[in-house]
């Protein structure tokens, strides 16, 4: 069991698919403030699994569904590592760990002034899946001011 502080601040919710008349099947989760994963399939079973994520750093990691894989995917803080659970979580309730490799020379090819200004940037990581079925890591840089958020020009 959770602090309540914990259990009551909703950070992200993913669906695996519409609910009925679409699927019959289809699972929600609720990623929580802290480490609480709740996961359910409200047309089999109107439990909640509560799943503890394994990072205590993974507060407000975003929670992905991805349609191809059939999981549930949060990436842990830094964006080199992506946590993912299936469909049977009431089983086994162990998440798959994955390191992301990334391939792309986009970084090397940015200058050393380019990397000084985003330096103070905030970043957020985002795991997406597309329409055909590819995984992408976004990596969002944005400044935080008293006008309010802005994105760099980049």
């Amino acid at each position: 069991t959770l602090p309540s502080c914990q259990s009551e601040v909703v950070c992200n919710v993913a669906m695996s698919s519409s609910p009925e008349p679409y699927d019959k099947d289809w699972c929600v989760g609720v990623k929580f403030l802290g480490k609480q994963l709740s996961l359910c399939m409200p047309h089999s079973d109107m439990r909640w699994t509560n799943i503890t994520t394994p990072f205590e750093s993974w507060d407000t990691s975003k929670l992905m569904y991805s349609k191809r894989d059939e999981r549930f995917y949060m990436l842990a803080p830094g964006g080199k590592y992506l946590c993912s659970w299936d469909l049977n979580f009431k089983k086994d309730k162990k998440p798959k760990f994955y390191e992301l490799v990334l391939h792309d020379d986009i970084p090397s090819k940015m200058t050393s002034s380019i990397w000084k200004d985003m330096d103070p940037l905030c970043r957020q990581d985002h795991w997406v899946e597309s329409p055909s079925g590819e995984c992408f890591l976004v990596k969002w840089y944005s400044e935080y001011t008293t006008e309010g958020v802005k994105l760099p020009t980049v």
